[in-house]
């Protein structure tokens, strides 16, 4: 998803003028599972790597379900 605009669901957000995309959406409910593991174990070396794993996570449910959909 380039421009990461397809909106979130069941209910976007309001917090933004158009809404919470869905991107950000699975962003918001993974983040706090990787903070707790973040902290809990050694899995990552620094914040910059998880979130690039947060990212890479966010980008794999997208595709997936691109290719589910289709």
């Amino acid at each position: 998803m380039k421009t990461g605009q397809q909106p979130a669901y069941p209910c976007p957000s309001n917090a933004t003028p158009s809404g919470m995309t869905y991107r950000q959406h699975l962003v918001c409910q993974l983040s706090p599972v990787l903070a707790a593991q973040f902290f809990e174990s050694s899995a990552w070396t620094d914040y910059d790597d998880m979130a690039g794993s947060l990212m890479m996570m966010v980008d794999s449910i997208i595709e997936a379900e691109k290719e589910t959909a289709r």
